[in-house]
């Protein structure tokens, strides 16, 4: 075994044993939390006006073979109007089974063997997300097969895309999570990469790719970082399966990028890797709704974010979460199709947008409604017909996009309940405010004060649902989608404005939409 890739497996094994050490030792619960105040001031400062969000900063990520599927054409269903509610944004179909799916240029040919489940993309699919992209004005970033290692093909159907797509296809990468390769390579599936071994052979794909697409763009490394909620673990997650690969890949790539593309989850769904789940349990690992909203979780969360966009930023690029969502492995029935996940996701978007991340791609498994898509099909015949149901991760995003092109305003929150707070300041010279109430026994007003800001007409939309474990019944601005995919927001609630600022009342687990002006 060459050393540097005996290097690497030992920090996994390392890795690994803090894992295995603490699912056999630690034994954490949930901290308590103690009963918060009744009200809350939360003050901006429109003098202070930080980062614009860019207007594509919301995203949606698929498996590749989903291009391959009729739903991306926006003549069927009910997708594309789904996507245009939500603005403008970015569509990566990539993920897992990129590395498993082949390219066919000739659709009469036999898939080959090596394809799972005989997984292809042909050119017509990409002619069909084209016509999405144009419908839509979301742009797509194609994912081409590193697993099975084919830098011909890869160039080929990068050309193909480039000419099917058009002015849509915003970039390509090459493979999914190559850090993770070697946890597949026992079974040929995949090669064994480490820094370096992966840099030698995306330097092929890379030159093979601009030979046949120059004016492509050609991001990455789209390698990921997790956490399973086992404090050893999640501390070793980020120095060892990813921050050494960003830097090997900078080295490498950083001149010819924009972007430096990261995947992250908080949590995995470690009973789909063999975990039983009393012992996961025991130790925390087991991803709650209640876990997902704890403050501990946000405190992770926004070091590898603050962590991420430091290293994006020395090199000169953009930080982007081109794969992410709340609980990898397909997420968890009841978790993170829920209310609460809905209200997670609010605030990690924003917490994302506020440190400087410029987009975020939340993925979906749109066969599979119990898992955290934004939106799905959840029978057969929704999948004839291509109309999706939306999940309450659709109505965070919708009011995520309220926000894309404002610029970031500093806040901050005075009281000890578990509510989180942004600011932007948009083009029209509105300030918008985002409260998010995360604490399950918090009932009371919010008092937002606006240094400097002369009195001005507010209005409050909110984020509603029966209940954090709801997995029904979640509503923005007082109403829902339509099975079309309109929606119509109701209009928002006026809110007057004191001497101490504008109150907006809060009750139980939701986000609030403040506008001001």
């Amino acid at each position: 075994m060459a050393p540097s890739l005996l290097r690497f497996t030992k920090r996994a094994a390392v890795t690994a044993c803090c894992l295995v050490g603490s699912l056999a030792t630690v034994l954490t619960t949930a901290p308590a939390t103690a009963a918060p105040q009744q009200s809350l001031t939360i003050t901006v400062d429109p003098t202070q006006p930080g980062r614009v969000i860019p207007q594509d900063f919301v995203g949606l990520s698929f498996e590749v073979n989903q291009l391959h599927r009729t739903w991306t054409d926006p003549r069927r269903g009910n997708v594309a109007t789904l996507l245009r509610n939500l603005g403008v944004g970015n569509l990566r179909f990539s993920a897992n089974q990129v590395d498993q799916t082949a390219w066919m240029p000739d659709p009469s040919k036999p898939t080959p063997s090596w394809a799972v489940k005989g997984q292809r993309v042909v050119p017509d699919d990409l002619s069909r997300v084209g016509r999405l992209a144009a419908a839509t004005g979301w742009s797509v970033d194609l994912g081409v097969n590193l697993g099975h290692f084919d830098p011909a093909a890869a160039a080929d159907q990068s050309a193909a895309a480039a000419a099917r797509i058009g002015p849509g296809l915003r970039s390509i990468q090459i493979g999914n999570e190559p850090n993770f390769f070697i946890l597949s390579a026992a079974d040929g599936s995949r090669r064994a990469y480490n820094p370096q071994w992966y840099v030698r052979d995306a330097t092929t794909y890379r030159k093979a790719i601009r030979a046949a697409a120059p004016d492509v763009r050609i991001e990455g490394p789209d390698t990921v970082s997790a956490g399973i909620g086992v404090p050893p673990f999640d501390a070793a997650a980020w120095p060892v399966l990813a921050e050494q690969w960003l830097r090997a890949y900078v080295s490498a790539f950083g001149a010819q990028s924009r972007v430096l593309n990261q995947h992250y989850y908080p949590f995995v769904n470690v009973t789909r890797v063999g975990v039983p789940g009393s012992a996961a349990r025991a130790v925390g690992a087991l991803p709650t709704v209640d876990r997902l909203l704890e403050p501990t979780t946000q405190a992770k969360q926004l070091t590898f974010l603050r962590e991420f966009a430091t290293v994006a930023r020395r090199a000169g690029l953009e930080p982007r979460l081109s794969e992410t969502n709340s609980v990898a492995k397909e997420g968890r029935e009841g978790v993170t199709n829920s209310f609460g996940a809905a209200l997670w996701t609010v605030d990690y978007l924003l917490a994302a947008a506020r440190e400087g991340v410029t987009g975020v791609n939340l993925h979906n498994q749109v066969d599979d409604c119990q898992s955290y898509p934004v939106f799905c099909f959840p029978d057969p015949a929704s999948r004839t017909s291509d109309t999706a149901r939306v999940n309450p991760n659709y109505y965070a995003a919708l009011l995520v996009s309220q926000v894309a092109g404002g610029r970031v305003l500093p806040v901050t929150t005075s009281g000890k309940a578990h509510v989180t707070a942004y600011a932007v300041r948009m083009p029209s010279g509105q300030i918008k405010v985002i409260v998010t109430n995360l604490h399950r026994r918090f009932r009371g007003p919010v008092t937002v004060r606006i240094k400097g800001a002369d009195a001005g007409n507010a209005s409050v939309q909110r984020l509603t649902g029966p209940s954090i474990y709801a997995v029904n019944g979640a509503k923005f601005a007082g109403s829902t989608v339509s099975t079309d995919g309109l929606f119509r927001p109701g209009p928002g609630t006026p809110v007057s404005r004191s001497a101490r600022g504008y109150r907006v009342p809060v009750d139980g687990p939701s986000a609030a939409l403040l506008t001001v002006g």
